[in-house]
């Protein structure tokens, strides 16, 4: 999955050089070859380019949820369903 993140991070970076342009000179900014993990989450528009990336180009489109309990739902006012029984919650 990272290196289809990567991919699709590159490719998008190709199709608008100003973003290209911008990110590299956020990152040429970094005093350092081997910045830290603390310099990377300093940098905004790298940041933003990763976070755009993922959201554009999610590495798992889908998940499948199942639910574990029912959800019970109270009502501010009782009602009688169809079947003539009053609720005061909804499963």
């Amino acid at each position: 999955t990272s290196s289809t993140e990567t991919m699709w991070c590159l490719f998008s970076l190709a199709q608008v050089p100003e973003a290209q342009s911008r990110l590299r000179a956020e990152l040429l900014a970094v005093p350092t070859d081997t910045p830290s993990a603390d310099e990377l989450n300093a940098l905004p528009f790298l940041d933003a380019v990763v976070r755009e990336t993922l959201r554009l180009h999610a590495a798992v489109p889908s998940t499948i949820r199942i639910a574990t309990h029912d959800d019970v739902i109270p009502l501010s006012k009782p009602i009688i369903d169809k079947n003539g029984v009053k609720r005061d919650e909804i499963k």
